[in-house]
C-alpha cells in the first residue's frame, strides 16, 4: 500500500514538473517569436511607391499623376545589440516619371533647354495624343538613421547620393508640327543636365509598412543651363523583409 503512495506521489510530482516546464517552455517561446517578429522587419529591400511633385516648374506647364518607385537593397548595422537605433547602408535605384502638356527641348538659339508648350489641338482633352512622359532615373548609396521600437513603430531619415543614368522624353501621339502625321519616339537628354544626384527623405511607420517622403536637394539641370526643377515625392514604403 505504501507502495501505491509512494508511486502515485511520484507521477504527481512528474506531471506537475512537466506541465510547469511546458508552461515556462510556452511563455520563452512566445517571448521569443515577439521578439523575432521585430528582429524580422530589418529593412533589407524596401519598395518605395509614390507620386512625384516636380517642383519650380514654369507655370504654363500643367502636371498629371507622376507615378515613380525606387527599390533599395540595404545592410543593418545596430548601435549596440539590444539597441533600438540602428544604421542602413547599401544601394538603390530611383525612378520618377512626368505626365504634362510640354516637353523639355534644347533652344536652337541659346543652347539652353526649356519647357515647350504642346499645341492645344495636340494636348487638349480631345487630341489623340497617347504619351507625353519624362522618365528620369539614378542608381544612388542610401545611408539611414533607423529608430524601431519593440512594438513595431520606426521612423528613418535619410539620404541618398546618385548617379543620373537616363532623362528621357517619351512621345506617342500628333505630329508637333504636323498634326495629319503620327509620331513615336523617345529622345534622350544628354547635355545641360547634371550628372548626380542628392536627395533626403524620409519614412515613418509600423512593421512593414510606412509612409515615405523625399525631396532631391540640387536641381536636375545645370544653373543657368536648364530650367530649376527637381522632384519632391510622396507615398507609402514596404519593408519586404
Amino acid at each position: 500500500m505504501r507502495f501505491v503512495y509512494i508511486t502515485l506521489f511520484c507521477f504527481s510530482f512528474c506531471s506537475l514538473t512537466f506541465s510547469y516546464s511546458q508552461e515556462n517552455q510556452t511563455f520563452d517561446t512566445k517571448r521569443l517569436l515577439r521578439k523575432e517578429a521585430v528582429e524580422v522587419f530589418k529593412d533589407r529591400l524596401i519598395v518605395d511607391v509614390y507620386h512625384s511633385f516636380w517642383m519650380n516648374v514654369p507655370t504654363p506647364v500643367t502636371q498629371k499623376f507622376n507615378p515613380g518607385f525606387n527599390v533599395a537593397v540595404l545592410w543593418d548595422f545596430k548601435a549596440t545589440k539590444k539597441s533600438p537605433i540602428s544604421f542602413g547602408l547599401g544601394v538603390g535605384c530611383t525612378f520618377h516619371t512626368q505626365f504634362s502638356n510640354a516637353q523639355l527641348r534644347e533652344s536652337p538659339s541659346s543652347g539652353i533647354t526649356k519647357y515647350f508648350l504642346l499645341p492645344q489641338q495636340i494636348s487638349g482633352k480631345d487630341s489623340l495624343m497617347k504619351l507625353n512622359r519624362i522618365t528620369y532615373i539614378n542608381c544612388n548609396i542610401p545611408l539611414e538613421f533607423r529608430y524601431r521600437n519593440p512594438n513595431g513603430f520606426k521612423f528613418t531619415v535619410g539620404a541618398r547620393l546618385g548617379l543620373i543614368v537616363e532623362l528621357a522624353q517619351r512621345y506617342k501621339g500628333k505630329n508637333t508640327e504636323d498634326a495629319n502625321t503620327l509620331q513615336n519616339y523617345k529622345n534622350y537628354i544628354k547635355t545641360n543636365r547634371q550628372n548626380i544626384n542628392f536627395d533626403v527623405y524620409m519614412r515613418c511607420g509600423w512593421k512593414f509598412v510606412a509612409v515615405y517622403y523625399s525631396y532631391q536637394v540640387n536641381k536636375l539641370f545645370n544653373e543657368g543651363k536648364g530650367p530649376a526643377v527637381n522632384p519632391m515625392s510622396v507615398g507609402i514604403s514596404l519593408s519586404l523583409f
